[in-house]
C-alpha cells in the first residue's frame, strides 16, 4: 500500500504536467477546471491506497487501479493529439517540453508499480477463487 501511495504522486505531478499542456491548447478555459478533471486518477489511486487496508476487495482494488491508468492515459493522448492538430504557440514562459518530461517521466512511469500490483492482486484472486 505504501508504494502506491507513493506512486500515486506521480500522477499528481504528471496530472500538474498535462494541466500545463491543456492551458497551452485551451487558453480561456479556467485552470481549475482543467485540474479537476486531470486530478481523477490520482484522487482515484489516493483515496484507495490512504488507508492500512484497502477499502474493498482485490478485485475492486484492481479495477480501480486499471481505470485510474486509463483515464491518465486517455487525457495524455488526448491532450498530445489536440497539441498536434491545434498547434498553439506557447503560452507564457513555460516550455511544453518541461510539461512532456512532467507527464512521462512522473506520470506514466507510476504505472510499473501500478502493473505490478494489478499482477499481484490478479494472482491474489486466481489463488483464493473456488
Amino acid at each position: 500500500m505504501g508504494t502506491l501511495s507513493i506512486a500515486s504522486w506521480g500522477l499528481l505531478i504528471g496530472a500538474m504536467g498535462q494541466s500545463a499542456f491543456y492551458k497551452c491548447v485551451f487558453p480561456p478555459l479556467s485552470g481549475w477546471i482543467v485540474l479537476c478533471a486531470l486530478f481523477v486518477p490520482w484522487l482515484t489511486v489516493f483515496a484507495i491506497s490512504f488507508c492500512n487496508r484497502p477499502p474493498f476487495g482485490p478485485r475492486p482494488f484492481r479495477w480501480c487501479l486499471i481505470f485510474a491508468m486509463c483515464w491518465y492515459a486517455v487525457m495524455t493522448l488526448l491532450a498530445e493529439t489536440l497539441y498536434f492538430v491545434i498547434q498553439p504557440v506557447p503560452h507564457g514562459h513555460f516550455p511544453l517540453i518541461v510539461a512532456r518530461v512532467l507527464m512521462y517521466a512522473f506520470g506514466a512511469v507510476s504505472f510499473f508499480v501500478f502493473i505490478r500490483a494489478c499482477i499481484v492482486l490478479r494472482r491474489y484472486e486466481t489463488k483464493h477463487e473456488v
